[in-house]
Order: structure tokens, then C-alpha cells, then sequence
């Protein structure tokens, strides 16, 4: 079902609002530097907490995300205050993605667990912010060295260090490649592009990297377009029209799979071609897209390494909940879902006073997810107040209204006005009990509690087992960590900025703000991309004939805040 809306009304969104002049170059390169100066804020409070031991115990997951989200909505209510933009604020709440968690881990002040972490965790940080609709989102992994030091006494090991070398090295390299589209003759010869740069190219490269440090690209990791209010908050919600860009799913872990079985190719069906027919809308993902000038794009890219398996198998996603795990599994990783989006296209009436209360509140909001702690009138927290009475009195105040709000929230979720966004961790399922499995349904079980793109339902389709029959198999799976980079990179055109050349604008992330954790891969880089890399790497470093990479820089943090809940 599609919304009735006039075609002048779609160009209009699509095409004219996503033209990259001097305004909206402005207001994008604001939301980076915001989402810049808030990652760089939280990294200094677990440095300050975890590594130096200011604070009389170590940050929490709440605090951090409570700090962070405050933190990001006053420094945007601090930008273009004469009235230039209709709207601002959080395009992604502060997020914790702790080892083997994914996405979507981000608890509330209410929640009694009191996450911390211990040395030699990999901890990423993701959040993002958008200015009238241009979004800057990033993400990025850190490790939890001992205390005691500013400089730990040595470098992380093992298959954490694998995963945090080929995230990164990936992430560097997708951004140099799209760099070469305003300088399609800086393209390496050895890709064989015909001067220009197609989904095709970018998924072997990274998938190139995975294997040289013998990793996997985890299900969900994506390269795609970014456009007005379209940065992908939404997935598996609402179908985009024209979307353009890289996605992995389970599906492209198969081939290598069945590669690697002897026995995996007397399963394969033979009726199921497995082919993906591009509808008229353009909604489901394909590689067969070409990268173009003026395009904004989101790498986010999530590693997961092999080297503590001994087995072939599937690297996939489990969604967490309050339930999961507590029947077959001991110490299970249980959790309420805290981001929630607003489904614009669901009206009804609602019963409950507080439900109407809490949807008013929603519905002021932009379309990107939010947390009940927002829809607070105690929040933001004012992060520069350092008396611990008055914090306390803010935490316990929007604690109340967050618990007020969960009164409303179940008949809104049960109207489907709101969505959840599912908190997701990574698990290693042996290609043994993939293969023995009965699946007697064949591919016709979706799962609904897993969001996906459109065309992406079918785990695998070559040998029939649908996401459903696969979720059946998670009791047998192994948790596996996760490296995870996402930075925002807008191809500006020559000309675009007044005296101004073709350049990559980099909104988030980026070796200059944020270097890589000391780790040591006991792999290198390999394989028919090898030169291509190494090409594409010495262009970043040209300053004179080589690639023009501008990075966002973060504003001076200044407020420090300490801060524990009780």
C-alpha cells in the first residue's frame, strides 16, 4: 500500500530538498560537528571513569546514555537560535553496543541492571543528531584497557583486535573509494570500474578485508544514501522509494558456506533461483547502483571475527528482550527495548488518558526514534550543574516521567502507533545444525520481530530456511563480539561552495578525532584487492594529487560532570 501523495509532492521531498547547495552543506556540516563534540564527550567520561578512576565508581550504561542524550540536545538547542531552521534535535539516542551486542542497547534511568563494563570489553558508541532533517550519524568502538593508566601497558589481542583492525580498515577504505567519484581518473586501475564506483565494487572490497582478518561482515552492516529525514531510522518500518545502497544479510554468507561443506550441496532447492527482482519504487536493495556527485552516504560497517571457532558457521542476529533466554539459557543478556518510532501512518483513537498524554508528546517530535526519558519536561539534564543534590533531583525527576509515560505506552504499542526498535546481539550458529534442521514450512516463516528490508526476508534462500526456522536454532548458538564503524561523508561537487573545489566533506568519524584503540591483528591485509587498498590509501595521504578529505571538528567540550545514580 503506497500513501496518496501527489508526484509534485514526492520530486519535491526526493529530488529538490536533497540538492546540495551552501544552506543545507551548512546545516549538515553543524548536525556532524554536534554528533562529533557528543561522541567526543562520552569517550572522555569513560576514559575518566574506567581509565583513570576519577569518579567514585565506574559510569553505568543509564548514565552514560542520560549524559550523552543531554548532552546532544543542548548542544543543539545551542545552533542557529535566530530561527533559520524549522527543526533540530536527537536522529539517534545515545546507544551502548557492549562486545556481542549489536544495536539498539540504550537503557532507560528505571532499569535496575546497572551495565558496567570490565577490561577487555569492546564498547561502541553510536548516536546521531539532525538539523531540518540532514542527518550526521556515527559510530565507534573503543576498549576498556585496566585502570590505572592513561596509556595502557599493552595492546589488545586476539579475535576483538581482528574485528577492530578490518572494521576500521574497511570503514577507510569505503570513504577514499567514494572520494574517487569527483575524480573518477584517481580510480585504481586494478578494480576494473570503467571510472565509476557501483555497489558491486564496494561490497567485494569490504568483503575482501573481512576475509584477509578472517572476520565476517555481521547481517545489517550497510553502505547507503543518505537523503532529508531518509537516514535509514526507519528500516524494516517504511519502505523507501529509491533506496541506494550496500546491504548485508545472511544470504551473503551462504555461498562461502556451502563452498566450505561436503555435504551442504545435496541440500541446496533446486526450484529456489534465490532471484531478487528490483520492483518500480526501487525499495528493495541492489547492488547494480552507480555512485553519484552530490550524493550524501552512511558507511556503517560491523565485524565480527572467526578466530575463536574451530567450526564453519553463520554469524546472525538475535533479538534481546526481557524474555530471551530465560528458558534455555544461563546468565541470558535480558532487556527491555528502550527507542521507539513513531508509525505516521497509524491513526486511532486512543482510551487511556496517559496514552493520548504520551502520544501529544510523540507527535511534536520529528520521525526520528526517541526514548521515553525525552519525552520528559526535566530533560535535557543541565550537565553543567555540580551540585550532586540538584542532579540527583533532575535524575529522579525524569525517572518519574519516564515511569509515568510506560502507563500510556503499552496501548500505543499494542495500536502499533509505535514501533520498538529491537535490541540486537550477534551469535555464531554451527553450519551442522543449520544443515540438519527440518524445515518443513520452507521459506514461508518470517520473522516479524526482526525488521528487514524489503526482498531481505529469506535468510537463505538457497537452502530454504526461512528467518523464523533460523530464530529456532539460536539456543544452539555461540555469542561472538562486534567492531562497529559508521561515519556520514558527503561528495561535494566542484563548485557547489562559492570558490570552492569538489571535495569529501566528512561529517562524522574519522582517524583525525578519533584514532583507532591500540590493538594487534596477528592477520594482514591480503587477497586480488590488495593493491587496490594500498592505491586508495596513498590517495588520502596526497595531499597534492590525491583525494581531498575535510573532516568536521568538534567543538571544545568544557562541562565536566560527575555524576552516580542512587
Amino acid at each position: 500500500m503506497e500513501l496518496a501523495i501527489h508526484q509534485d509532492d514526492v520530486n519535491i521531498l526526493l529530488q529538490e530538498k536533497n540538492q546540495l547547495k551552501e544552506a543545507e552543506l551548512e546545516k549538515y556540516r553543524v548536525a556532524g560537528q554536534v554528533a562529533q563534540t557528543c561522541l567526543q564527550y562520552i569517550l572522555e567520561l569513560i576514559k575518566d571513569s574506567y581509565h583513570l578512576n576519577k569518579t567514585p565508581q565506574p559510569y553505568t550504561c543509564q548514565e552514560l546514555c542520560i549524559l550523552g542524550d543531554s548532552y546532544l540536545k543542548t548542544a543543539l538547542e545551542n545552533v542557529f537560535k535566530n530561527g533559520a531552521v524549522r527543526e533540530r534535535g536527537i536522529a539517534m539516542p545515545v546507544t551502548i553496543e557492549l562486545n556481542d551486542i549489536v544495536t539498539g542497547f540504550s537503557p532507560e534511568l528505571d532499569d535496575s541492571s546497572n551495565f558496567v563494563f570490565q577490561a577487555g570489553d569492546i564498547v561502541t558508541i553510536s548516536l546521531g543528531a539532525h538539523i531540518d532533517g540532514y542527518t550526521a550519524n556515527v559510530a565507534h568502538t573503543v576498549v576498556i584497557y585496566p585502570a590505572g593508566n592513561d596509556k595502557p601497558a599493552g595492546p589488545l589481542l586476539g579475535a576483538k583486535a581482528d574485528a577492530i583492525c578490518a572494521a576500521h580498515i574497511a570503514t577507510e577504505t569505503v570513504v577514499a573509494l567514494l572520494g574517487t567519484v569527483l575524480s573518477p581518473e584517481k580510480l585504481p586501475k586494478s578494480l576494473n570500474t570503467n571510472k565509476v564506483v557501483t555497489g558491486s565494487i564496494i561490497r567485494d572490497l569490504v568483503d575482501s578485508i573481512a576475509k584477509s582478518y578472517n572476520c565476517v561482515v555481521v547481517p545489517g552492516s550497510k553502505i547507503r544514501r543518505v537523503r532529508r529525514f531518509l537516514a535509514g531510522q526507519a528500516e524494516g518500518i517504511v519502505a523507501e522509494r529509491d533506496f541506494k545502497g550496500v546491504v548485508w544479510s545472511e544470504a551473503n554468507q551462504e555461498e562461502s558456506l556451502l563452498n566450505r561443506s561436503s555435504h551442504s550441496q545435496e541440500l541446496i532447492l533446486s526450484d529456489n533461483k534465490s532471484k531478487i527482482v528490483k520492483n518500480s519504487n526501487g525499495a528493495i536493495p541492489t547492488d547494480e547502483f552507480v555512485v553519484l556527485a552530490g550524493e550524501v552516504y552512511n558507511v556503517d560497517i560491523k565485524m565480527a571475527p572467526l578466530g575463536e571457532f574451530n567450526e564453519v558457521g553463520l554469524v546472525t542476529l538475535e533479538t534481546i528482550d526481557e524474555f530471551t533466554g530465560a528458558n534455555h539459557k544461563k546468565d541470558a543478556f535480558n532487556t527491555k527495548s528502550t527507542i521507539f518510532i513513531r508509525d505516521i501512518i497509524i491513526k486511532h483513537a486512543l482510551k487511556l488518558k496517559t496514552s493520548r498524554q504520551l502520544l501529544g508528546k510523540v507527535d511534536k517530535q520529528s520521525v526520528y526514534p526517541f526514548k521515553l526519558s525525552h519525552m520528559s519536561e526535566n530533560f535535557p539534564l543541565n550537565i553543567k550543574e555540580t551540585d550532586q543534590k540538584s542532579l540527583q533531583t533532575q535524575i529522579s525527576a525524569i525517572t518519574k516521567d519516564v515511569k509515568a509515560n510506560r502507563l500510556g505506552l503499552s496501548e500505543l504499542n499494542n495500536r502499533h502507533l509505535l514501533k520498538q526498535k529491537p535490541i540486537q546481539a550477534a551469535r555464531f550458529i554451527p553450519l551442522e545444525s543449520i544443515l540438519m534442521t527440518n524445515n518443513e514450512s520452507g521459506s514461508m516463516g518470517v520473522d516479524l520481530d526482526k525488521p528487514v528490508l524489503p526482498g531481505l526476508e529469506l535468510s537463505l534462500p538457497k537452502l530454504g530456511i526461512s528467518s523464523l526456522k533460523l530464530k529456532s536454532l539460536l539456543k544452539k548458538s555461540k555469542a561472538i563480539p562486534v567492531a562497529r564503524e559508521s561515519t556520514t561523508v558527503i561528495l561535494i561537487e566542484d563548485g557547489v561552495i562559492a570558490g570552492g573545489k569538489a571535495e569529501v566533506l566528512r561529517l562524522t568519524g574519522g582517524s583525525k578525532n578519533f584514532q583507532p584503540s591500540w590493538v594487534h591483528s596477528n592477520h594482514s591485509l591480503g587477497g586480488s584487492y590488495l593493491q587496490a587498498i594500498a592505491e586508495l590509501d596513498s590517495l588520502t595521504k596526497d595531499k597534492k594529487f590525491g583525494i581531498k578529505i575535510r573532516e568536521c571538528q568538534p567543538f571544545k567540550v568544557q562541562e565536566k560532570v560527575t555524576m552516580q545514580l542512587d
